[in-house]
């Protein structure tokens, strides 16, 4: 039977990577990863940033009948001694409206995307688990991948990450062991430690994730380093002496 326990949690260092240049990001999309709260954060952009262009357009001209007084039916003409002059009516003026402008708006051709992606958490397993002798070799070991592969899309790029830890075990006597192995438990194991003496002893395994990203076959580190915590206490006893006839 097998004893586990997690008692803290993710430290993070800031990230140092440089920005990519503005100018190489017009046409193409510039990917940035890089570290932060105890997370891997990729980053996607294209285009120029918030840009818009307006267009003016006529509006469609109306066709206007004019309209057409008809011809009066010619009556005798009468002399009389005090004749007025007639008067003839105008065709009323037809106005054409004229042309109003619309404007339509292009959007900005800039896009941007963020993923961020959770590592797993290192956990301490040792055996024996209950009580483990003094002068007898413990097994230590944790339960995240010695290699840890993530694919996402951002984007119109695919992003291959690609982790590995490194340990660092501090038993709580003042012996460190530090280590590329996640070790197992017996008879495999390769992590292991003697206490000489008895006692409560407070084991602590940091963890240091390092790796690259590759993006259209190009890999690039990741600039910045994750490192998680974990603690778990530990008792050793001395074996009980027995006379036997």
């Amino acid at each position: 039977m097998f004893k586990k326990i997690v008692l803290a949690l993710a430290l993070v260092l800031l990230p140092t990577s440089t920005p990519a240049n503005a100018a190489d990001c017009e046409v193409k999309t510039c990917i940035e990863v890089y570290v932060k709260d105890g997370r891997i954060v990729i980053e996607g952009r294209r285009g120029s940033g918030p840009t818009s262009s307006t267009t003016t357009k006529p509006a469609p001209k109306k066709t206007v009948k004019p309209r057409v007084s008809a011809s009066p039916t010619p009556k005798p003409r009468v002399s009389t001694p005090a004749s007025a002059p007639k008067t003839r009516k105008r065709a009323p003026k037809v106005s054409t409206p004229k042309a109003s402008t619309s404007s339509s708006t292009t959007p900005a051709q800039s896009l941007f995307d963020k993923l961020v992606e959770s590592i797993p958490t290192s956990g301490i397993s040792y055996q024996p688990s209950f009580s483990p002798l003094v002068k007898t070799p413990v097994y230590f070991w944790s339960d995240v991948p010695t290699v840890l592969t993530k694919r996402v899309k951002i984007l119109d790029e695919i992003v291959d990450i690609k982790l590995k830890p490194n340990f660092i075990w501090h038993y709580g006597d003042g012996v460190i062991f530090a280590t590329r192995d996640v070790g197992a438990a017996f008879p495999n194991g390769k992590i292991q430690h003697t206490y000489s003496k008895p006692g409560h002893y407070l084991i602590q395994l940091i963890t240091h994730w390092s790796g690259e990203f590759t993006v259209s076959g190009v890999s690039t580190p990741i600039p910045s380093e994750l490192i998680s915590v974990a603690i778990l206490p530990i008792s050793v006893v001395t074996a009980p002496i027995r006379f036997m006839n």
